[in-house]
């Protein structure tokens, strides 16, 4: 596989795991009436990082093993940083013993495309 595949896979990654927060910023606007605490904001803005990572990894898939220096260390760390922050995301409506809000079978859904995408940032870096 070359650095042009790998980019372009984490791209994809990337991209499902971007429309998954989506879908989990919708599961917890329903909630809303029996979860106040929970931040809305927050997966739709990881979605919106998930977006941007997958601009930066499509533009490394087309310059190949010319990337501008440092590209990869970036996405590399922000990559770091968005599977942190969706990790506490996700605690936040996890092991609460309240109600769920429904968003499990999505953060199982995104998952494994977070670690693929981490993967190969950590990789290319």
């Amino acid at each position: 596989m070359t650095v042009r595949d790998d980019f372009t896979l984490m791209a994809w990654d990337l991209a499902t795991v971007s429309g998954g927060l989506s879908e989990i910023a919708t599961t917890w606007r329903r909630a809303l009436p029996s979860r106040p605490d929970l931040p809305l904001d927050l997966p739709q803005r990881l979605a919106a990082e998930a977006e941007r990572l997958a601009a930066d990894a499509l533009s490394l898939a087309a310059t190949g093993q010319e990337a501008p220096a440092g590209l990869p260390v970036s996405v590399a760390t922000r990559m770091d940083a968005l599977s942190a922050a969706a990790a506490y995301a996700r605690t936040l409506t996890a092991g609460r013993g309240d109600a769920s809000v429904g968003d499990t079978p999505l953060w199982d859904f995104l998952g494994p495309a977070l670690d693929r995408a981490g993967s190969r940032a950590a990789a290319a870096a």
